[in-house]
C-alpha cells in the first residue's frame, strides 16, 4: 500500500513536545479517531485535518504528503 503522509513528521513532535495523542488532537481540532486513520493510512479522512495538523507542527502541507 502506498504512503501519502509522512507521519513521521507528526511521532516526531508528539514525542519531542511530550504529548499524548489527545492533547496534540485538542491542538490540532480533530478527533483521536481522525488522527487514528492518518497515522494507519486509512485514506478515509478528510484533507482538512492534514491543514490543522500542518499549522499546529508550523510547516507547508506540501511537507507531510509525499
Amino acid at each position: 500500500m502506498k504512503k501519502y503522509v509522512k507521519t513521521e513528521i507528526i511521532e516526531n513532535f508528539i514525542k519531542e513536545n511530550s504529548l499524548s495523542k489527545t492533547k496534540f488532537c485538542k491542538m490540532c481540532k480533530i478527533s483521536p479517531s481522525t488522527l487514528k486513520k492518518i497515522m494507519t493510512e486509512d485514506t478515509d479522512f478528510g484533507v482538512v485535518a492534514l491543514f490543522k495538523i500542518a499549522r499546529v507542527l508550523n510547516v507547508h502541507i506540501r511537507e507531510l504528503v509525499y
